[in-house]
């Protein structure tokens, strides 16, 4: 099933047997769907069409689109496997957060686009960008989620206090390309360990 994660098919052939809880998801079979039809959005997305832009900002506005997206995905896998954003660092770092904080402040290397994000959030979302400018452990998702508020509310555009747009471009690909994995893993490792306890009874 295109642009699912891996293993949809098997969760779709199951689940009006053994119903959602059977996979360990919280909520009902309809959030999980939800979840699914979300993830499907942001990993068929393509970018948007913006007449009389140039290429590299309209590349720039596709990214913060992607993000947001992504982020839309990211939350509703978060309620299903009854987690928040507050608790959803050590999912994160399981899944190689460190390798792409690391990928991204060498993209912002100069702290331009760090400094325009940092100055515009609440105090939550600050101590974790304090952490992550450290290159301390942090939750990833504040960043991420910076970004979608911060875009979806005006504040943030792809050129932002002459920040290339194309650096802009690379950090939104990195957050949505890691999160869209982990997304993925996290759904396809719990449909296989069901499948293995089924075939096992």
């Amino acid at each position: 099933m295109a642009h699912y994660p891996d293993n949809w098919a098997h969760y779709c052939s199951y689940v009006p047997v053994y119903g959602a809880e059977a996979f360990g998801f919280s909520g009902a079979t309809g959030d999980v769907n939800r979840f699914g039809a979300r993830y499907r959005a942001a990993k068929s997305f393509r970018g948007v069409e913006l007449e009389g832009y140039s290429a590299p900002t309209q590349r720039g506005y596709s990214a913060l689109c992607r993000v947001l997206f992504v982020w839309s995905a990211f939350e509703s896998l978060l309620r299903i496997t009854d987690q928040s954003q507050k608790s959803a660092g050590p999912l994160l770092e399981k899944h190689g957060a460190h390798d792409v904080r690391a990928r991204i402040r060498a993209l912002d290397s100069d702290d331009r686009f760090y400094n325009f994000v940092y100055e515009r959030v609440n105090a939550a979302h600050q101590r974790e960008l304090e952490a992550y400018r450290k290159d301390d452990i942090c939750n990833f998702a504040y960043l991420a989620s910076a970004i979608r508020h911060m875009f979806a509310h005006g504040h943030l555009t792809p050129n932002v206090d002459s920040v290339d747009p194309d650096i802009c471009v690379q950090i939104c690909d990195e957050l949505s390309d890691f999160l869209l994995e982990v997304m993925n893993r996290e759904f396809r490792d719990r449909m296989a360990e069901f499948i293995e306890h089924a075939h096992s009874c």
